[in-house]
Formats: C-alpha cells, sequence, structure tokens
C-alpha cells in the first residue's frame, strides 16, 4: 500500500509540471488571441488610407535605433583614432653640402656650406647642436666649429655656414670631415645624427708665360717661329701643357705640346707660323694655353695678339721700284755709252797715232 502511494506522489510531481507548462502556453495564446481580436476590432473602424500612413511611421522608428547605434561607434572610434600618439621618430639629415671653389688648400680659408632638412612630415626638431670635426686635425674650424639652433620645423630646411682652415702642412687629397647633430622632438626626446662630409685639398695649379708675341709686321708665305716660355710657379705639376694659335692668316699647323711641367720649373713651347698668301692688312687672334693639375680639372690662359701682313715683292717689282726712284736713269745710261764709246775709239786711236810718229821719225 505505501509503495502505492509513493507511485503516485511521484507520478503527480512529474505530471503537474507539464500541466503547468501547457497552461502557461494556453495563457500566452489567450492573451495573442485578445490582441488580435483587439486590433481586428480597431481596424474596420479606420479606412485604408489612414493605415498606410501608420505602417510608415512605424517603421522608421524601428529603423532608427541601429542607425543611431552606428554613428556613435564611428564618433567612439574618431575620438580613440584622434587620442592615439605618434611615437615615430624626426630624422634631421644632411641633404648637401659645398666648400667654396670645390676644394680648399693649405693655409687657405674658405667657408663650407651644409644644408639641412627635418624629413618629418609633421614634427618640430627643436634644441638642436650642430659640430664639424676633421679626424687629422689638418682641416680645422676657426671658431668652436659647433653652432646651436632653436629649431626647425615639419619638412623645413636649415642651412648652416662655417669657415674652414687648412693648415700649411695638410695632406694633398680626399679629408673626411665628421659631421654630427643632436636633437629633441616636440616630446622632449632625444636623437643623434652622424654624417661624413668629403672635402679635398688640392695645391693651386699656377702657370706663368712669356714671349706670346708676334713681330709687328710679317710678309705673306714667310714662316714665324714663336717660342713660348711656360713657368709653372706653383706647389704641384702641371699636366698636359699645350698651346695653341688661332691667328687669322697665320696657320699653326696644330697645337704645340709640351706635356708635364714639374713645380717650380719651366718648359718652351715652339711654333712655326706660316704667314697666308692672300690676306694683307693688319690681323688679329689669340694664343690658348691649357694645362691639368693633379685631379684633371682643366685650366686655360688666353693672350691676345696682333700683326700686320704686308705683301711679298718679287725682284722684278723690286727693279721696277728702283727705276721709279731713279726717274734720270737713262741720262746716266745715255753718258755712259758715249763716254765708253769715245775711250774705245780714242785709244785705239791715240795708239797708232804714236807709233806712226816714231816710225816717222826713225826714217828721217
Amino acid at each position: 500500500m505505501k509503495r502505492i502511494l509513493i507511485f503516485l506522489v511521484c507520478l503527480s510531481l512529474l505530471v503537474l509540471p507539464c500541466f503547468a507548462a501547457d497552461d502557461t502556453l494556453l495563457i500566452t495564446e489567450a492573451v495573442e488571441i485578445t490582441t488580435t481580436a483587439t486590433t481586428e476590432n480597431t481596424v474596420p473602424a479606420t479606412t485604408e488610407s489612414s493605415t498606410e500612413p501608420t505602417t510608415q511611421k512605424t517603421e522608421p522608428t524601428l529603423k532608427t535605433e541601429p542607425t543611431t547605434k552606428k554613428a556613435a561607434s564611428e564618433v567612439e572610434k574618431e575620438e580613440v583614432e584622434e587620442v592615439t600618439e605618434d611615437n615615430s621618430q624626426p630624422r634631421l639629415m644632411v641633404v648637401s653640402y659645398e666648400i667654396e671653389d670645390g676644394f680648399i688648400s693649405p693655409e687657405e680659408t674658405k667657408i663650407l656650406t651644409i644644408t639641412l632638412k627635418n624629413m618629418h612630415s609633421k614634427k618640430r626638431v627643436s634644441n638642436i647642436k650642430l659640430s664639424v670635426s676633421d679626424d687629422t686635425d689638418e682641416i680645422r674650424p676657426t671658431g668652436m666649429g659647433t653652432k646651436y639652433v632653436d629649431s626647425i620645423g615639419a619638412n623645413k630646411y636649415y642651412t648652416w655656414s662655417v669657415e674652414l682652415k687648412a693648415v700649411h702642412t695638410a695632406t694633398i687629397g680626399e679629408h673626411k670631415l665628421s659631421f654630427s647633430c643632436e636633437y629633441e622632438d616636440q616630446n622632449g626626446s632625444g636623437y643623434n645624427a652622424d654624417d661624413t662630409l668629403r672635402i679635398e685639398v688640392r695645391q693651386p695649379a699656377l702657370l706663368d708665360f712669356d714671349g706670346a708675341k708676334l713681330p709687328v709686321k710679317v710678309v705673306q708665305e714667310d714662316t714665324v717661329t714663336l717660342n713660348i716660355n711656360l713657368m709653372n710657379t706653383g706647389k704641384a705639376p702641371l699636366y698636359n701643357c699645350k698651346v695653341d694659335f688661332k691667328i687669322d692668316g697665320l696657320d699653326s699647323g696644330g697645337s704645340s705640346f709640351v706635356g708635364e711641367i714639374a713645380p717650380q720649373e719651366s718648359a718652351t713651347a715652339s711654333a712655326n707660323l706660316r704667314v697666308d698668301s692672300e690676306l694683307i692688312g693688319k690681323t688679329t687672334g689669340t694664343i690658348i694655353i691649357t694645362y691639368e693639375d693633379s685631379f684633371g680639372e682643366k685650366f686655360e690662359l688666353k693672350k691676345e695678339v696682333e700683326t700686320k701682313i704686308e705683301k711679298k715683292v718679287i725682284k722684278a717689282e723690286k727693279q721696277e721700284e728702283k727705276e721709279k726712284k731713279n726717274p734720270l736713269w737713262w741720262l746716266f745710261l745715255s753718258g755712259g755709252l758715249l763716254l765708253g764709246g769715245g775711250l774705245g775709239f780714242g785709244i785705239p786711236f791715240f795708239i797708232n797715232s804714236n807709233k806712226q810718229r816714231k816710225k816717222d821719225e826713225e826714217r828721217l
């Protein structure tokens, strides 16, 4: 009997929740039916035309909420992006440099110009220190060799001009100058940048000359000889020394090549200039002297010259000219002929007369 009661109790505990769930479903369906019935009762009271605008009003209301949420998320994302910090490093770099005349000579002072650029497109750099030095100490800044710059804006340039002097014992050739700069970004973070500047030390190529001069007058078809003395007055050798002539009416036949001239020595460039057979009168031209230094750089010296070309006179013309200078030549010629003829006749006659006179005296 007890077992039966216990079985019934357990069965009831299992069955009751099912009925409760069924009752809940029934109640939910009843509510939906009631709502539907209410709606159906309301709709007939309105016309079809009024129903459409009601539906149109409810649809935008339902779609507005996700649009608003999307806009809010985009605004939040933009705010997050604006708050994000730019931790990129601004770079200060040497974009160009040059020394006056392209080189420096021992005991010479020249200006070195260095151009810097802030490569960052947004960040300014500030508290900048610039410095330049030669490891060999043969090229020295005339001052401290340093420069302070307050700031350089984003994507901006700055030019530093520093005066350098080469000592009298400076080695001829290429020198490597060390350039460095220290700077900070807008957050106070410090950076360093180093570059190498290549500067050439050269002895100046110096040449002097004499003898580059034409005679005052020349004659057609004659040959004029020039000996031009070239003197190396510098401390470095000179190479490929030669002399060219560009003179109207005088032909050199080409360049007069000398070649290398050692320091403090001289060499002679000889040339034979053939005078033209047709040109007459004053003529001008240029004597051009070219040479190179140890680095292959070419130099040029020019000398303007002039002369007068005279017409060539042949022998017949000379004789005619003499005759023109002595217009009474025929009188002298006639007198000479008469005198010669008289002497030729008189002397034999005088001799014969003497012989005849002696014969006559002997007979007597």
